[in-house]
């Protein structure tokens, strides 16, 4: 079985929390329900190309977003990921799950922190309302006027929590003196293979590019029994599913791939709901095969504005409309950025993934900034006449 490297980073972090049997059924299938959607929305923009994606991550710092907002931006945050923190039992479950992930066998390490601007003025009962619902976490007053100090601040912060994997994650000039708050989550997972791939095994082979184009790659090779299974799309494309596990059997990768290799992987991606995931555990039998699948390396920045805008939430990103007195009444705030980082490696010996996740707070009495780092067009007009004089467009200053 030959599976596509874009199939397996889909699917990776749903086998990482969704291997085996749930201990908290409920908002686990909630969790990986709107994280799989934020997926879809977020890669569906790529097209057949190279992602990773760590959905647990971002729901996190979600859910703390929501303790911290209220009104119109609030609700839409709800709907929009199926859930709210303040429903019976689901701060409990939402702690519990946490506990769930770590286990024997893998390293998965879960931080959160809370990172304040120095002055702000919280809301009364804030902190300990934040700590009750969702627990213990870091809690930080910095200095944002620095800039480039705090900044470095908070990508030292993410540096230690994902073992050196993540740098980076904030671009310079995010933070500044109209900053007011940053919720950062990060993860680190390693985890050995159940039965390592032997390294006398691996060998350069062709691999088929979402293009139909061929390149050469290391291909690890093992035979052995493994959890399987045939399935078929509401299209009846079909495709197979093989979970291949980590030391001590809790976790599990899933890799997914269409039997027909000129079928593209979006076939696959935009049907990705935690039911699916589901339905696929419990139909797989275990059968001996030859699993024969690259090394590979992967690493995806994202700006996470734009799914989350198209999943409903806009109030949150609007001036005149967000609401954020449960964290503070001092000033208005407007939500600014949300922005992930995620990379991966998988070898002969097994898998370490590290993802940091951020969502930054701006006060909306400053002007908020318009930021022409990326390419632009430009027109020359004659306002009195309407003329168009010039037209152009920068892609390399």
């Amino acid at each position: 079985m030959r599976v596509a490297p874009v199939a397996l980073v889909a699917l990776a972090w749903v086998a990482l929390v969704g291997a085996g049997t749930p201990v908290t059924g409920r908002v686990a299938q909630l969790v990986t329900d709107f994280g799989l959607r934020l997926f879809r929305e977020a890669v569906g923009r790529r097209g057949d190309t190279n992602a990773i994606f760590a959905p647990h991550g971002a729901t996190a710092v979600l859910v703390a977003l929501q303790l911290a907002t209220a009104g119109h931006g609030r609700h839409q945050l709800d709907v929009a990921m199926g859930f709210s923190v303040n429903d019976p039992g689901m701060a409990a479950e939402l702690r519990a799950l946490r506990q769930a992930l770590r286990g024997p066998g893998h390293l998965l390490a879960v931080a959160e922190g809370l990172f304040v601007g120095r002055g702000l003025a919280l809301t009364p009962g804030f902190v300990p309302r934040f700590i009750h619902t969702l627990g213990p976490r870091r809690l930080v007053r910095v200095d944002f006027q620095r800039g480039e100090g705090a900044r470095a601040l908070l990508d030292a912060w993410v540096r230690d929590q994902t073992q050196g994997l993540i740098r980076g994650l904030l671009p310079p000039g995010v933070l500044g003196a109209s900053t007011r708050l940053v919720l950062a989550n990060a993860l680190y997972f390693k985890g050995a293979w159940m039965r390592p791939f032997p390294p006398a095994a691996t060998h350069p082979r062709p691999f088929r590019r979402a293009d139909g184009s061929v390149v050469t790659v290391p291909m690890m090779e093992q035979t052995a029994k493994f959890n399987y299974g045939d399935f078929e799309t509401p299209g009846g494309v079909p495709y197979e599913v093989v979970e291949v596990p980590y030391g001590g059997g809790a976790v599990a990768m899933l890799l997914v791939a269409p039997i027909q290799r000129d079928v593209p992987i979006v076939t696959l991606t935009r049907l990705l709901d935690a039911r699916l995931v589901t339905t696929w555990v419990a139909n797989m039998k275990p059968v001996p095969r030859v699993l024969v699948l690259p090394r590979f390396s992967l690493e995806t920045t994202w700006d996470l504005r734009a799914p989350l805008k198209s999943l409903g939430v806009r109030a949150l990103f609007d001036p005149d409309a967000a609401d954020f007195t449960p964290l503070s009444a001092e000033e208005p705030l407007v939500l600014g950025q949300a922005l992930q980082k995620v990379r991966m490696e998988v070898t002969e010996n097994g898998t370490e993934v590290a993802s940091a996740t951020a969502a930054i707070v701006y006060s909306r009495m400053a002007p908020l900034e318009i930021l022409l780092d990326r390419p632009f067009l430009f027109l020359v007009r004659h306002n009195p006449t309407g003329t168009i004089l010039f037209v152009g467009q920068v892609t390399e200053p």
